[in-house]
């Protein structure tokens, strides 16, 4: 078995983007990571306003839309995997 061993002081959010299918973090490392937006079904269901109020939390490592109730950690878009009640697009169409 593996272990991911992610150094917290590099999980520094610069500034994030959210598409009509990706959620986006630049961090201030230079990386960019990129998850699909069907992973987050609140944030996919909000309106592009309500997906253009994400502001990076106090500690920097993490990034809210008040309005809708989703918190997302730059840890989590690493580790990766869908919230719960997410459903993939090519189930959600049958």
């Amino acid at each position: 078995m593996t272990t991911l061993d992610i150094d917290e002081g590099q999980l520094q959010v610069r500034s994030v983007d959210v598409t009509d299918d990706s959620i986006i973090f630049d961090m201030m490392d230079g990386r960019r990571i990129v998850a699909p937006l069907w992973w987050y079904p609140r944030l996919a269901k909000a309106s592009p306003e309500q997906r253009a109020k994400g502001e990076i939390l106090p500690f920097g490592d993490a990034v809210g839309w008040e309005d809708i109730d989703e918190y997302i950690s730059a840890k989590a878009l690493i580790i990766g995997g869908a919230a719960p009640g997410a459903i993939l697009p090519a189930q959600a169409a049958e």
